[in-house]
């Protein structure tokens, strides 16, 4: 029975390359599969008969749904093929995977209508492909089902098998042993580190272990951990550490004796730990390291790495080594020394940019290395990041004040927050000048200190004026005339375009507002509303028509907050920047009655202005909602 599999083999390899042959067409089908692209209707990507009734259609995209989450993104390659005139089984193998627990075969039937071959909707079977049963094909067909799943059965056995040759194959691809025997403990500890950063698993299950003659004890605990934080998109602590994007990582202990080490490293993580992320600190990493007969340096991780995320807890290590977590900051001052700026306000804008949207290590370079003040700048920055990146909200640091004296400057930040786009909420950063340049400094002298407590004092009545500086006073409208529908149109794209990407002061550009007493509070916070709502779209929001009348051209767009159609109206005025939109006059086309009191109200505020300009952008309104057909219902 071998004999004839691997004659069946052969022949796959064979026909490999022919177009349209059933190997092909089985990885076709499997990848449209996996994709859930694929055309279930007769006619379409499978040999599925048209009297298949609708119920049978839906148990069969069931049970293709399950087969797409088995198949996962691990690559398919061909195995056996077993072809019997215009019928034909194929075997198709997931063995990408290290681990063998993963590997599969997947058994297809194959069909042959005229020239083209067509995978058989069920797996393993010629159910639903409308063949008529008389007594030799029922024999075929039964032939070719049962060698599908006798051989699914054996060819799973023999890759588990040869699943440490083919597993040492692709180590040895990414990190010969060569190689490998040439590291020293500490090299061995940071080519581990820098294979979790980069996510290269064979280099990974190298350095654990991998390319031993005897693998370790322990062996498939190691290749299930590792494999399943390479595959994460957040893998879990301690493997977060070494492997997320914006952790730094130094190295502050190495000790060797009788072919054992133990190299420890400390990581700041800015994006925190614990609950909501609400710890900020060095946490340390000790791995473990011994010589093997082979010569290799092989990291043995402790328990927590190799912890199973099935269970309700991983276990914890309380005695936190202090005395290495305070050697962070000398040691990354050390390995990557700071980089100052040219000037004051260049740093400023530098460690703004950085915190903003650059790469945390850039910010970190910015920090002025102080003995005295040890990791704590370092946890200032990350908190400062921290904030800033938050998830989930739209968070910006908008330049107040600035003030330089002698070799000290410091700049107070407005903190912005989508959610409280009306609250103060001042930051002080301070830079010191060295020989070099220009750093952040966690505290500033005692003059820029006075300064700073007395400019926050003056800003707290004045901070909505100068946040709002390029937001134009509308008076009077009455003889601006209404801006082209072209413009209007590109002011409400860059509107879009900067509320989706958080970015304030573009936002803001593009704003006038109106005279009254709480018009700054009204902008800020419909401002606010826009860049929060803007999260939750489920697509990119479309300019449905531009309305002009009067000193009014008003543009209609839909949008799809959490999924549900809305239609709000900007209104567009001319001012001496330019066309602007009015923000404080927030309306959108509903059926809602809770909705309808607000657009009245927005209107209510052009009470200032003469009752024809109020009445002309109300009219617009109106004709703008009656012409809306899918208007949710209330």
């Amino acid at each position: 029975m071998r004999a004839i599999s691997a004659l069946w083999l052969a022949m796959a390899v064979s026909a490999s390359g022919v177009p349209g042959d059933p190997g092909e067409t089985a990885l076709r089908f499997l990848e449209k599969v996996r994709s859930r692209q694929l055309n279930l209707e007769p006619g379409g990507d499978t040999a599925l008969a048209p009297q298949t009734s609708e119920p049978k259609r839906r148990e069969i995209a069931r049970r293709l749904s399950r087969m797409a989450d088995d198949l996962g993104g691990d690559p398919l390659e061909v195995g056996a093929v077993h072809i019997d005139g215009g019928l034909a089984g194929v075997l198709v193998r997931k063995t990408d995977g290290f681990d063998p627990s993963h590997m599969q075969v997947f058994p297809i039937a194959v069909v042959k209508r005229g020239e083209t071959w067509a995978a058989a909707p069920v797996p393993a079977s010629f159910e639903n492909t409308g063949f008529g049963y008389d007594e030799a094909l029922r024999q075929r067909l039964a032939a070719l089902q049962d060698w599908m799943l006798r051989e699914q059965v054996l060819d799973l056995a023999t890759l588990r098998d040869q699943s440490n040759e083919r597993m040492r194959r692709n180590i040895e691809k990414a990190l010969p042993a060569e190689t490998l025997r040439t590291l020293d403990s500490q090299q061995a500890a940071g080519r581990f580190a820098s294979a979790c950063a980069r996510r290269n698993l064979p280099e990974i299950l190298a350095l654990l272990g991998g390319l031993s003659a005897t693998l370790p004890e322990d062996w498939p605990l190691r290749l299930k951990a590792a494999e399943a934080a390479v595959r994460a998109a957040d893998p879990r602590r301690p493997w977060h550490l070494l492997m997320a994007e914006n952790v730094l990582r130094v190295p502050v202990y190495h000790e060797e004796e009788d072919g054992e080490a133990l190299v420890s490293i400390a990581c700041l993580d800015p994006a925190g730990s614990g609950p909501q992320s609400a710890t900020l600190q060095v946490e340390v990493i000790h791995l473990a390291l011994a010589k093997t007969a082979e010569g290799f340096w092989r990291v043995d991780p402790p328990e927590d790495f190799l912890w199973d995320p099935g269970e309700n807890e991983a276990p914890t290590d309380d005695d936190l080594d202090y005395d290495l977590a305070d050697a962070f900051a000398g040691k990354l001052a050390g390995l990557d020394p700071p980089v100052p700026e040219p000037s004051a306000r260049q740093a400023m804008e530098a460690l703004l940019h950085r915190l903003q949207d650059g790469e945390f290590a850039a910010a970190v370079r910015l920090i002025h290395p102080s003995v005295e003040a040890g990791n704590h700048p370092y946890l200032r920055v990350a908190r400062l990041w921290q904030f800033l990146r938050a998830p989930g909200a739209i968070h910006r640091a908008i330049p107040l004040s600035f003030q330089e004296n002698g070799d000290r400057a410091t700049a107070i930040c407005q903190f912005f927050s989508a959610r409280s786009p009306d609250r103060f909420d001042p930051r002080v950063l301070n830079f010191q000048k060295t020989a070099e340049g220009w750093l952040w400094i966690i505290k500033g002298g005692e003059a820029t200190e006075a300064w700073a407590r007395a400019e926050i004092k003056r800003l707290e009545e004045t901070w909505q004026d100068r946040l709002l500086a390029d937001c134009p006073v509308i008076e009077n409208l009455a003889d601006s005339g209404s801006p082209g529908e072209a413009e209007a149109r590109a002011v409400v794209e860059a509107w879009l375009v900067a509320t989706a990407s958080g970015d304030v002061p573009a936002a803001l550009r593009l704003t006038a507002r109106l005279g009254m007493p709480d018009s700054k509070s009204a902008v800020l916070r419909n401002l606010g509303y826009e860049m929060t709502g803007s999260q939750h779209h489920s697509g990119p929001p479309a300019i449905t028509g531009v309305h002009r009348g009067g000193v009014w051209t008003a543009v209609g767009v839909r949008s799809a907050p959490d999924g549900k159609a809305a239609f709000p109206l900007y209104p567009v005025v001319q001012t001496p920047a330019g066309p602007r939109i009015l923000l404080e006059i927030d309306l959108f086309a509903t059926k809602n009655r809770s909705r309808e009191f607000l657009n009245k109200t927005a209107l209510e505020r052009l009470r200032h202005l003469p009752p024809a300009t109020a009445a002309g952008l109300r009219e617009l309104f109106l004709k703008y909602q009656a012409g809306i057909a899918e208007i949710p219902p209330p």
